[in-house]
């Protein structure tokens, strides 16, 4: 009996051990996956969002449905059915949001040569661009180039005429300077016959909506980005060279949480097109000093050595730069109209006061400047200031 007593204790208490391992063994790797889940990347064509019926064509590989986490090539089809929506990442801060009975391919990812194909139906672009970065939306009749950050939708009608609407930003039919198209006005495009009206930008459909609840979405979902986990995932990528201050305005974050893609800002303060603010930038996560002092690596002529086509003629306005870029291009959008491209640009810089300022090298990118007189101060404690006039 005694024994049999003594069995039954050991079998439980290896039971509870085995339990409590167990237990031990789902919280930790939790936390260390999630920690290690977080992603990076520079690159144009992930999969952000599907709803409905998404399918992709593919000239190697499977053709089929398209889901969330797939990656999009050049010559790759997309088309949704009626019900179908799906949101593709272009450069870092630009997304395409397909409506219903709507296709799409890209003729070039180069981050700074972006050639994107609308065969029919309509689209939404939240665009955050710059003259070093080449933005080209082809249609079959039409060639619009995105010129300013801002927010677009373009629409194939059924004769195959091309429409550009500009919510906020300009764009330029084809490449003719005179031909510019302004907030608030829309060019309907069918070859060489252009005509250009205005239009009411307080009226929206379902597909208008849906985007910009999504910038929003997306939004918030930066604003939840951790420091002390995502921190070091940075500096990882940097020492891979998987992203540097030089050939994007930012970078692409995979949140684990969520599983979404979110924009993460090399610039201090910026907002999205559509106005919502970020709340996180490279600068909040205080990354080592050498990541900001590092030189800016050659380019390709192409801006992409993976790029496997050649985008058509007449289409692009950056034919690349062999050379390197002296200044990061976020840099420069801070420098040109920042206020017009960024309304809700935050100028109270509290979180960057131990990043170096002053002596930088040239092309090296450095925090705001802290002359704005808005910014907190540090200041003597009372009791040290009542101290000092009593003595």
């Amino acid at each position: 009996m005694k024994r049999n007593l003594l069995t039954v204790l050991s079998i439980g208490a290896m039971f509870v051990l085995f339990l409590s391992g167990a237990v031990f063994a789902q919280d930790g790797p939790r936390t260390s996956t999630a920690a290690s889940k977080f992603v990076i990347s520079a690159e144009a064509g992930g999969v952000n969002f599907v709803k409905g019926r998404v399918t992709v064509t593919r000239k190697v590989g499977r053709s089929g449905y398209l889901l969330k986490g797939d990656t999009v090539k050049i010559g790759e089809r997309i088309s949704t059915a009626e019900d179908g929506k799906v949101e593709v990442l272009l450069n870092p801060g630009s997304y395409i949001r397909l409506g219903g009975d709507s296709s799409f391919e890209f003729l070039d990812t180069s981050l700074d040569n972006l050639q994107i194909k609308l065969h029919s139906g309509s689209a939404m672009f939240e665009v955050i661009t710059s003259n070093d970065f080449a933005f080209a939306i082809n249609t079959p009749k039409a060639t619009f180039n995105v010129v300013k950050s801002g927010v677009y939708r373009v629409d194939v009608l059924e004769d195959g005429t091309g429409k550009m609407e500009v919510r906020k930003g300009r764009a330029l039919v084809g490449d003719d300077e005179d031909a510019k198209i302004k907030k608030g006005r829309s060019a309907t495009v069918d070859g060489d016959d252009v005509a250009m009206t205005k239009f009411d930008r307080g009226e929206k459909d379902d597909l208008e909506m849906w985007s910009r609840d999504r910038a929003k979405e997306l939004d918030k979902i930066n604003d939840r980005l951790e420091r002390q986990r995502l921190r070091n995932t940075l500096i990882t990528g940097f020492a891979a060279n998987r992203w540097n201050f030089y050939d994007s305005f930012g970078l692409w974050i995979l949140d684990p949480y969520y599983d979404y893609y979110c924009f993460l800002p090399f610039g201090y303060g910026w907002s999205s097109p559509y106005g919502f603010r970020y709340g996180r930038d490279i600068w909040w996560f205080r990354l080592p000093r050498y990541i900001y002092f590092q030189p800016p690596p050659p380019r390709y002529p192409t801006g992409n050595p993976n790029a496997t086509t050649t985008p058509p003629n007449n289409t692009s306005r950056n034919p690349g730069n062999t050379g390197r870029r002296a200044v990061p291009p976020f840099q420069t959008v801070d420098r040109d109209n920042s206020r017009e491209r960024f309304p809700n640009r935050r100028m109270d810089p509290t979180n960057i006061d131990t990043f170096p300022t002053r002596t930088l090298p040239s092309g090296v990118p450095s925090p705001p400047s802290n002359s704005d007189s808005r910014q907190r101060q540090p200041t003597t404690p009372p009791m040290q200031r009542t101290r000092g006039r009593d003595n």
